[in-house]
C-alpha cells in the first residue's frame, strides 16, 4: 500500500547558513559533527566545510561505497571514533583491527546468520508480548524506554544467554546516559593522550550506572566460564565481558531507537497503522518477521528517515581524492548517512513517509540506503536487528492503538538519531 499521509515527518536541524569562526568550526565538528553541515547536503553530493583540512562531507553512492567498503589501505576510523569503539567495547569486537578483527567477526557470525535469527523469533515475540500486556489503555508512554526494555531482555535472553535475575528495568534506565557519556568529545580528545587520562577526564567507568552494567557483564562472562560452555556469539570471540558490554549499548542503539521510531511512526500514520495490525493478527505470534512484510517496510523506512548510525566517519590514511577533492593523511570524511536518506536527487517525497518503497520490487538506490553502513564495518547484527524490530513493531500493533501525544519530536543526529524530548504516544487497546 502507499502512504496516504504527505505531511512531512519532523525535520533534522542543519547548520545556518553565514559566517562561523574557525575555532567554533573545530569544536563543533568534534563534540557534534552533524551540526557543522550546512542544509546545502540534501541537494549536493560533496561539501568542504569552512577552514584548511575540515572535514569533507561525501553523499554522492559511488564515492560512499569507495570510502566505506575500503579495507583499510585508503580509509580508517578517525579518533574520535576509534576512541568511542575502545570506550564501549574495551578489547571486543567492535573496538579490533586486523587479525584480531577478523578472528572475533569470524567467531561471532554464526550467531547472526538467517537461521540463528529465525529460531529466535519465537523468544523475541513472547518477550515483546509479554511486556505489551503491561502497556494501560489511556495512558502516555514514551516510546524509547518502554521499547528498550523489550530489546534489553531479548537480547540478554537470545544472545547472551539469560539474565542471571539481574534488574533489567534498572539496566535499561541506564544504558542511554551511558551511551552519550561513552560518546561525548571535546577538543582534548584530539590530542595524543592515553586512554586513561581522556576516560577519566569524562568520568568514564565511574557512574554508577556505567559500573552496574559492566558488572551484569562481567558476572554473566564468569558463569558462562564457570559452565565451560559459551554461547555461539562468544565462542573464541576476545574478552567476553567486553563483547557482551558493547553488544547490550550497541543492541538499545540500533534495534530499540529503530522500533521506537517505528512505532512512533504508526501512530502519524493511522492508515499504515490499520495495515501493519492486519497482518499481525493474520499470522502466528510467533512467526518470523519475513511472515511480517509490511511491518518490515514500516522498520526499513523508519530507518531510512531516521538512521540508528546518522552520520559515518572516516579518516584519510594517505594522500587521496574524493569527489575531486584532495584530501591529506589524517583529513575527515564524513558521510551522512541521514542527508543521504533524503537526498532530493536519490529519493521522491524524501521527507514522507512511505514504506511502500520497501517493498519487495520496489525500486530505490540500494547504495542510497546505510541504516547499518557498508563495507567490512557493516553492523555484524544488522539482520538480528531489523527481524527483531519488525517483530516487536508487529506485536505491538496486534494489541494496541497508538496516537501522538506531547510535543514534536526535537532531533539530535549526535552519534544516534534520537529525541531529546522523548517520543510520546498515547495507548489504547486495539478493537
Amino acid at each position: 500500500m502507499r502512504s496516504t499521509n504527505s505531511h512531512p515527518v519532523p525535520p533534522f536541524y542543519c547548520s545556518p547558513p553565514g559566517p562561523v569562526s574557525l575555532w567554533t568550526m573545530l569544536r563543533r565538528s568534534v563534540s557534534d559533527p552533524p551540526s557543522t553541515i550546512p542544509a546545502t547536503v540534501y541537494d549536493q553530493w560533496v561539501l568542504k566545510l569552512p577552514g584548511p583540512l575540515s572535514p569533507v562531507v561525501v553523499s554522492h553512492p559511488d564515492e560512499v561505497r569507495r570510502i566505506l567498503i575500503d579495507k583499510g589501505e585508503t580509509f580508517g576510523r578517525n579518533r574520535p571514533l576509534s576512541l568511542l569503539m575502545r570506550r564501549a567495547w574495551g578489547g571486543g569486537l567492535a573496538a579490533t583491527e586486523g587479525e584480531d578483527w577478523e578472528r572475533q567477526r569470524r567467531a561471532a557470525t554464526p550467531a547472526f546468520r538467517p537461521h540463528a535469527v529465525g529460531e529466535a523469533a519465537a523468544l523475541i515475540s513472547g518477550i515483546a508480548r509479554h511486556s505489551i500486556d503491561g502497556w494501560l489503555a489511556g495512558t502516555q508512554i514514551e516510546l524509547g524506554a518502554a521499547i528498550g526494555r523489550i530489546v534489553l531482555e531479548a537480547v540478554v535472553t537470545a544472545l547472551l544467554g539469560g539474565s542471571d535475575g539481574a534488574d533489567l528495568d534498572a539496566l535499561a534506565a541506564d544504558i542511554p546516559p551511558i551511551a552519550r557519556n561513552l560518546s561525548t568529545f571535546g577538543l582534548i580528545d584530539l590530542l595524543p593522550l592515553p586512554d586513561a587520562i581522556l576516560n577519566a577526564r569524562r568520568g568514564i567507568g565511574r557512574s554508577a550506572g556505567e559500573l552496574r552494567l559492566r558488572a551484569f557483564a562481567a558476572r554473566i562472562a564468569g558463569q558462562i566460564h564457570n559452565r565451560g560452555s559459551v554461547p555461539d556469539l562468544m565462542a573464541n570471540a576476545g574478552p567476553l565481558a567486553d563483547n557482551m558490554f558493547g553488544f547490550l549499548l550497541a543492541g538499545l542503539e540500533t534495534t530499540a531507537l529503530a522500533a521506537a521510531w517505528s512505532s512512533w511512526l504508526l501512530a502519524f500514520d493511522p492508515d499504515w497503522q490499520d495495515a501493519v495490525r492486519a497482518e499481525a493478527r493474520a499470522v502466528d505470534p510467533e512467526a518470523t518477521a519475513d511472515s511480517r512484510p509490511l511491518a518490515r517496510q514500516v522498520v526499513q523506512e523508519a530507518m531510512r528517515l531516521y538512521p540508528p548510525a546518522p552520520i559515518l566517519a572516516r579518516a584519510a590514511l594517505r594522500r587521496t581524492t574524493v569527489a575531486g577533492i584532495t584530501l591529506w593523511p589524517g583529513q575527515t570524511v564524513l558521510v551522512p548517512v541521514f542527508a543521504i536518506h533524503r537526498h532530493r536527487k536519490l529519493w521522491d517525497m524524501p521527507d514522507a513517509f512511505d514504506p511502500a518503497r520497501f517493498a519487495v520490487g520496489a525500486n530505490y538506490e540500494r547504495t542510497a540506503y546505510l541504516p547499518f553502513g557498508a563495507g567490512p564495518r557493516m553492523c555484524i547484527a544488522a539482520a538480528f536487528a531489523l527481524a527483531e524490530a519488525t517483530i516487536i513493531v508487529s506485536e505491538l500493533m496486534r494489541t494496541r492503538r497508538l496516537g501522538l501525544a506531547g510535543h514534536a519530536p526535537e532531533i539530535s543526529l549526535n552519534v544516534a538519531t534520537r529525541s531529546l524530548n522523548g517520543l510520546h504516544v498515547l495507548v489504547d487497546h486495539a478493537g
